[in-house]
């Protein structure tokens, strides 16, 4: 059996003896392979195959038939779905070839019509004159993993559409780092479009820290996030341009994590601050000079004693010069930070700058606020260190302004999140006979959805006014002023989840009633109408009358189990269906 899984070895086999080998392998061994295996003789004719190979197929095959040739599907396509002979197929080129095949991509269609995608592989057997005697093959179902990677692939299109459409600057990268996706917002800001899956960390063509320091990218906040697994904030940098100009930012690194809570990547929002900052410097510099400074400026000398207080100083600090000119600076500094006032004293002893040191101080009142502190050492004609020269600008707004775009962020987070849930659900849930079929049934459901959106953005969010979803759905029967549907009921603000939901069982409502009932003949008519139970619940009906004659379905469509499974899954709530021969009914009732 080694030489069976082996790539290299010649299998000393005549073609008499092909039976004795491979027929007659214990039962045990061929069905305990976690694979669809089977082998044919140099003929092609099937001489044994496994219960998994029947599974793969839907069909047990007849054995040493001339009709069953090179494998037992029904059928088999190539992976760009065009037809694929069973001469043609991956045991034949192997037999004809005599080289081995190596994970080729097949589908394969079973007599009932379903589809498999496999992934096949066939090894020659040969007898010990090197002379083809057959071949073996082994395929792998991988139908689960072909629709996690469509249904992956469909999430990012719409995650990116999403995050493309936001003004900040916003990039996500996998677990190690690779950038994976940036908007058009955060190309604009490094001045530079980075090599998707190649770059790490930060698509900026270089970083500094806010004091000018270089900032290596596997050190930015991105990487801290990444590495250390967690949200970073509070962090500053700089970012420059391939043209030499430099932005400051703010970024907010967050790690994304699946069910599972394995770390998936990280998203990053990048909020320029430049004109801030450009306003600050400006400000800084003049403080040193005018006397009129909306910062407080305050001298010390290297025992920490007052020595000058500007009108900055007393509108910050509540403190009247007169009140603070030869007392100690710890006046204005909480218990809890005084050891601070030590620290500075000694930098500035040694002729150190501190820049953008943000910290907390104590009003007259007693009140506490946030201050961005600079000090610079004073010096006297020797060039000796005499005392120190404090800017305090109150950043109390500042603090509270990057609080609430963390908020917002992570609102904006949480809304994306649900309303892509959403859009999973529907496209997990639809089907179709043909792909054309699931292609226009998918863009209608993500449409009603895109739809209904467009209703929260106009209410902020607060949710969706009922008899517009309606008309939203239904407007393209009422054109011209010409309405062939009466839709009455009280006004009902229906909040984002049970509006999203209702939008898509509206959605298949009216597209089966102008496929096949009242909308697809001109004497129609709908009467849609809705009210409040007693139980805070909703009840809906859907009547058409003057389509064609109605029969109950053989069986249940797609629609219907998607509006079910939305409405009694997603909702909790109920919908029965009345297939009348003057037209369908149908009542939704939802909790509110």
């Amino acid at each position: 059996m080694r030489a069976l899984t082996s790539t290299t070895d010649v299998i000393p086999l005549r073609p008499d003896v092909l039976n004795e080998h491979v027929l007659f392998l214990p039962d045990q061994l061929w069905e305990l392979l976690p694979a669809a295996v089977y082998a044919c003789d140099r003929d092609g004719l099937i001489v044994r195959s496994n219960r998994k190979a029947a599974e793969l197929w839907g069909r047990v095959p007849k054995l040493r038939d001339p009709e069953e040739r090179y494998g037992g599907a029904h059928r088999l396509y190539r992976a760009d779905g065009t037809p694929l002979a069973q001469s043609d197929g991956p045991m034949s080129t192997a037999l004809q070839t005599g080289l081995p095949v190596r994970n080729q991509e097949i589908i394969v269609e079973r007599p009932d019509g379903s589809r498999v995608v496999a992934l096949a592989n066939v090894e020659v057997l040969r007898d010990s004159a090197g002379e083809i005697v057959g071949a073996i093959s082994c395929s792998h179902d991988i139908s689960d993993r072909k629709r996690e990677d469509a249904d992956q692939c469909e999430r990012e299109r719409q995650s990116h559409a999403w995050l493309n459409a936001l003004p900040a600057a916003v990039y996500t990268t996998d677990a190690a780092g690779r950038i994976t996706f940036y908007n058009e917002a955060a190309a604009e800001l490094w001045g530079c479009r980075p090599a998707l899956n190649s770059d790490q960390w930060c698509g900026s063509w270089r970083l500094y820290w806010p004091d000018g320091t270089p900032l290596p990218h596997d050190q930015c906040p991105m990487a801290m996030a990444l590495k250390e697994g967690r949200p970073i904030r509070g962090f500053e940098a700089v970012a420059e341009r391939p043209d030499g100009t430099r932005v400051p930012f703010l970024p907010f690194p967050t790690p994304l994590y699946d069910d599972a809570g394995h770390l998936l990547g990280a998203i990053n929002m990048l909020v320029d601050v430049s004109q801030g900052k450009r306003a600050d410097q400006i400000a800084q510099r003049l403080a040193s000079i005018v006397e009129s400074s909306d910062d407080a400026i305050v001298s010390k000398d290297l025992y920490g004693i007052i020595t000058s207080w500007n009108n900055g100083a007393e509108r910050i600090f509540g403190y009247l010069a007169e009140e603070l000119i030869g007392k100690s600076i710890l006046t204005l500094i909480p218990p809890d930070h005084q050891d601070e006032e030590t620290s500075i004293l000694d930098r500035i002893r040694r002729g150190e700058r501190i820049d953008h040191y943000e910290t907390v101080r104590r009003r007259k009142d007693g009140g506490l606020i946030d201050i961005s502190l600079s000090v610079s050492p004073i010096r006297d004609v020797q060039g000796k260190v005499v005392g120190a020269s404090k800017i305090a600008r109150d950043i109390t707004e500042q603090k509270r302004a990057a609080t609430q775009v963390t908020i917002l962020a992570r609102e904006a987070e949480h809304r994306a999140k649900n309303m892509l849930a959403t859009v999973q659900a529907t496209v997990h849930l639809s089907q179709a006979d043909t792909p054309e079929g699931l292609k226009q049934a998918i863009e209608g459901r993500i449409q009603a959805l895109a739809n209904v959106h467009n209703l929260f953005v106009q209410s902020r969010w607060i949710g969706a006014e009922l008899h517009t979803l309606i008309m939203q759905e239904l407007a393209p029967y009422c054109r011209d002023g010409y309405t062939r549907a009466h839709v009455h009921g009280p006004s009902v603000l229906l909040e984002p989840n049970i509006a999203q939901a209702l939008a898509v069982a509206l959605h298949e409502l009216t597209t089966n009633a102008a496929k096949y009932g009242a909308l697809s003949v001109s004497q129609g008519r709908l009467d849609i109408g809705w009210s409040r139970t007693a139980g805070k619940r909703l009840a809906l009906r859907w009547t058409e009358t003057g389509g064609p004659a109605v029969a109950p379905p053989a069986r249940q469509g797609f629609g219907t189990r998607v509006m079910k499974s939305l409405v009694q899954r997603q909702l909790k709530g109920e919908m029965r269906f009345d297939w009348r021969r003057e037209g369908l009914a149908c009542e939704i009732s939802v909790p509110l």
